[in-house]
């Protein structure tokens, strides 16, 4: 689950059907419509026990924001909720106690919310056009929690789009000096072993697209130290469905030791070349 923090939408399960529900509200399209859309469209992320709840708060969220919470999406939050099911799940990921009291906070919270009538509900909002914040084949690098420093390979850029994507893949750099070209060519792509269903686990590489309009709120500072060839294309709608926010990227490789030891070490390596060519 890749969360950044405990509100609601401090996850990138949660981002990704938010804005995905008001791209669609946006070109005209009726709130049961999108409903249907994007549950159909989504079931691995309902599948996923892990991402579940997450799926359902952020449809229930979008629909209470345009004045249109459905009543059975409404019923599925609050049994989430009341039953202690989300806490739950944050207990098994290894919650600290003081994150648990915010969680249960921030949940109880959001249910009172979306339970009474939407008085001030948003208005289609027409696109705005945006460019991708970094260039195809950037070599990025940030800093660490340990101190030492990460990097990710710019995949792909979308210009002039409503959201200006960048496609990252986060590498397995952790070292103390800044990484250079030669580090991000012989580089390995960061895969966790993620747990689909109870028992079930499957290796995936963490390869994510980043919205350039949540780009300057993000606290981590990435620095571009050159570039590399990317022959192969991307598309948003195609390739690697998983969308994150900007600060996840250096939280993947920083808690990745404490992942592996609890879901277990993934058997998949992938290289930062063979998503290049």
């Amino acid at each position: 689950m890749g969360s950044w923090g405990t509100a609601i939408s401090s996850n990138d399960t949660f981002a990704e059907v938010y804005a995905g529900f008001f791209d669609f509200y946006n070109e005209g399209i009726e709130p049961g419509q999108i409903t249907e859309r994007i549950i159909h469209e989504n079931q691995d992320l309902i599948s996923d026990r892990e991402e579940s709840n997450n799926f359902w708060f952020a449809l229930a969220k979008a629909q209470y924001d345009c004045g249109a919470l459905d009543k059975k999406v409404l019923s599925k939050v609050k049994d989430v909720i009341e039953s202690g099911a989300d806490m739950g799940i944050w207990k098994e990921l290894g919650a600290s106690d003081s994150d648990l009291r915010k969680r249960k906070a921030v949940l109880e919270k959001f249910l009172k919310k979306i339970s009474a009538k939407n008085k001030n509900p948003k208005k289609r909002k027409k696109k705005v056009l945006r460019n991708a914040i970094f260039a195809k084949g950037d070599c990025l690098t940030f800093r660490l929690e340990n101190g030492n420093h990460g990097g990710a390979l710019v995949l792909e850029a979308e210009n002039n789009s409503e959201h200006g994507l960048n496609l990252l893949a986060t590498t397995t750099i952790n070292q103390p000096q800044k990484p250079i070209i030669k580090d991000f060519e012989t580089a390995d792509v960061l895969v966790r072993r993620v747990q689909i269903l109870p028992g079930n686990y499957k290796d995936i590489e963490q390869v994510s697209w980043c919205y350039a309009q949540f780009y300057k709120k993000a606290k981590t500072k990435f620095e571009t130290i050159g570039k590399l060839e990317i022959r192969k294309a991307y598309n948003a709608r195609n390739d690697f469905q998983s969308f994150s926010h900007w600060d996840t990227i250096p939280l993947k490789v920083s808690n990745d030791s404490d992942y592996s030891k609890k879901f277990g070490t993934p058997r998949q390596k992938v290289t930062l070349k063979e998503l290049r060519y």
